[in-house]
């Protein structure tokens, strides 16, 4: 198979998240989707973090709304190419947004999807089935980006595994309206820290609250959250760093989202909201004080 047949169907597999919302993989339609992933660097940076998420998609069947959404809330530009667009927060590259069609039979729900680096794809894919994790599809090579795999962890949370080509991005301070983190929602928080250990390569690990935070080489790198509800399925949840919630949140019901879980005390000392944009995509809004932890 020729590459860039490789990368069409990694990009299909990451389409077919979007039609069930993170839950029952099925075939997508191959309108409307780009042909190649550009790499998630503007230039080489010849570092690789493993265990960081160093990218974020947005999958989603109007890519205008997203558009207006992220700006309007956030203050993200975009540049659109190949039917792949690009997102800037402060002309800093910082994801990306992909837009599929369903057909009339299928149920459509936006979502995110991470990805998180990895040392090497199929050494972490191998290892992932041994653990009773799903490879979705993949591993595969994608041109600039990389190399890849859509896989499921084994309570049902999917991320990308990513090891780019040119090096992931460096690590600095998010800023305002940067990805601030990935937090892990499950009903199953030891078992999914096991598994994320091996596969994130994590040496370490700092508990908070009844919150795991997952570390490799004493730099924090995420976060597992029990959900204690038997029916609940996992998924990765991506943090935005905002300046103040309140405002936020206006601005959110603004742009047609809506407020799942306001701040309160008994969360993250009320500095959290969890919202849905307007096509129905999960975000953690977050305000944080770069001075603390």
């Amino acid at each position: 198979m020729k590459r860039k047949h490789f990368t069409k169907a990694l990009l299909l597999g990451l389409a077919s998240l979007w039609f069930t919302g993170c839950t029952n993989i099925v075939e997508a339609p191959e309108k409307s989707e780009p042909s190649s992933l550009p790499s998630i660097t503007k230039s080489k940076t010849g570092q690789w973090h493993q265990g960081k998420f160093v990218w974020h998609d947005l999958l989603t069947d109007d890519l205008e709304a997203g558009w207006k959404f992220y700006g309007d809330v956030f203050g993200w530009t975009f540049k659109t190419k190949n039917a792949y667009t690009q997102i800037f927060n402060q002309k800093e590259l910082i994801g990306g947004m992909m837009q599929v069609t369903p057909t009339k039979d299928q149920k459509a729900k936006a979502v995110w999807l991470p990805s998180m680096s990895v040392a090497n794809v199929d050494k972490s894919v191998r290892d992932l089935t041994t653990r009773k994790g799903k490879v979705l599809k993949g591993p595969l090579d994608m041109e600039d980006r990389g190399r890849g795999a859509l896989v499921s962890d084994p309570h049902g949370a999917h991320v990308v595994l990513l090891h780019t080509k040119s090096g992931d991005p460096k690590d600095k301070q998010p800023q305002i309206g940067d990805w601030l983190w990935n937090a892990l929602w499950t009903n199953k928080p030891k078992e999914s820290y096991v598994f994320y250990r091996n596969i994130g390569g994590y040496n370490g690990y700092e508990m908070r609250d009844e919150y795991r935070i997952l570390k490799k080489n004493n730099i924090w790198r995420a976060g597992i959250r029990e959900i204690a509800k038997e029916e609940f399925k996992a998924r990765w949840v991506p943090v935005v760093r905002v300046a103040d919630l309140q405002e936020t949140m206006s601005k959110v019901k603004s742009a047609g989202g809506e407020i799942l879980v306001s701040p309160h005390d008994e969360l993250v000392d009320g500095n959290v909201a969890l919202i849905s944009d307007n096509r129905g995509a999960v975000v953690i809004i977050q305000y944080w004080n770069e001075g603390g932890e």
